[in-house]
């Protein structure tokens, strides 16, 4: 059976609790929550609390958008709750995001995301080591005092896995030569896991010295299934439709031989809502950045590409799809994946 995670999702505590106790009743190994909406943690708090062995983790905590201090308490303390099942998803997010919605500057990100990381751990290492204090830090992007600080984080408190989110080579590489793991996005196709991702992935260990078969990989896919090929595939324009839109992520696209369309999405979200844009996407793009097929046909490629993770997790298309036909998406993906 694949090792296993499923999203949080949302709802009230009693809710939230409910579906994270059923979810490993069933053989989950994990949850994973987001942000966007609201910060991560709340969701995953309520999970510890109601699960006894249901692993935990951001997915993802967007980087820039707070104080790395207050990300690495929230790890800390996130932690002690679950009682040692929690891991930081951490990611950039779209610029726009962390510029236009959070007010927060963003680039560069690859040295940002370095010194965040670089901060967590030494947050890390003086809660782990019941430090008198933590170093003061002087990077290029961050420079913090903790003076007057008197570290107060419990004992029995361990190092937390640090997983990094990425979307192109440099994040890879950035994961593999700082992280304990990595998230593969929603929209990577096999072609870029196993020519870019990976490869990078190893570069960067190579860089520390590192085992790049210590690492994490969790993969993150979308499925849409369909006793007829073309009905899955046409499911997951959606989800094409909205990531195409996010100007950051054109060189992904590109790389794929998807430059224009890319352009064509990005300049018709202007004014267009999503739904408008479904058929501007050609279903070869939707397979691209999706696994669609029969069930015989997701099954087997979900295999193929397992073959590379430590875990997965796989979700129904999330953009343009009626709530019901996900939710039916998702219980046929389940059936798949735990039989």
């Amino acid at each position: 059976m694949l090792n296993c995670w499923a999203p949080i999702g949302r709802g009230d505590a009693s809710t939230i609790a409910s579906r994270s106790r059923d979810l490993e009743q069933r053989g989950y190994t994990g949850v994973i929550g987001n942000q966007v909406y609201g910060p991560p943690w709340a969701s995953l708090a309520v999970a510890a609390a109601s699960t006894t062995s249901l692993e935990l983790e951001t997915g993802i905590a967007m980087a820039f958008v707070r104080s790395p201090f207050e990300t690495a308490c929230a790890a800390l303390e996130l932690d002690q709750i679950s009682n040692g099942r929690f891991t930081l998803g951490l990611g950039t997010a779209p610029q726009t995001w962390t510029e236009d919605y959070f007010g927060q500057d963003f680039g560069p990100p690859i040295g940002r995301t370095r010194e965040v990381i670089e901060i967590l751990r030494l947050v890390f290492d003086a809660a782990v080591n019941e430090a008198p204090s933590i170093p003061d830090y002087e990077g290029e992007h961050y420079q913090l005092s903790f003076e007057g600080l008197h570290p107060n984080f419990g004992s029995n408190v361990r190092p937390i896995p640090i997983w990094v989110a990425s979307l192109r080579e440099k994040l890879c590489e950035l994961a593999g030569e700082t992280a304990d793991g990595f998230i593969g996005h929603s929209i990577w196709s096999r072609w870029w896991l196993e020519e870019r991702a990976l490869p990078a992935l190893r570069r960067g260990a190579a860089k520390s010295g590192r085992d790049p078969n210590e690492l994490q990989i969790q993969l993150w896919l979308t499925a849409s299934i369909d006793s007829d090929p073309l009905v899955a595939a046409r499911r997951a324009r959606g989800n094409v439709a909205f990531y195409a839109s996010i100007p950051s992520y054109r060189s992904y696209f590109e790389a794929h031989g998807f430059g224009a369309l890319f352009d064509t999405l990005v300049e018709a979200r202007r004014s267009l809502p999503l739904e408008s844009c479904l058929d501007m996407v050609p279903l070869e793009a939707a397979k691209t950045f999706a696994v669609c097929g029969t069930r015989d046909e997701v099954g087997e490629e979900i295999e193929n590409i397992a073959q590379h993770a430590s875990s997965m997790c796989v979700k129904p298309p999330m953009w343009a799809i009626d709530p019901q036909e996900a939710e039916e998406q998702g219980a046929q993906i389940e059936k798949l994946l735990l039989g």
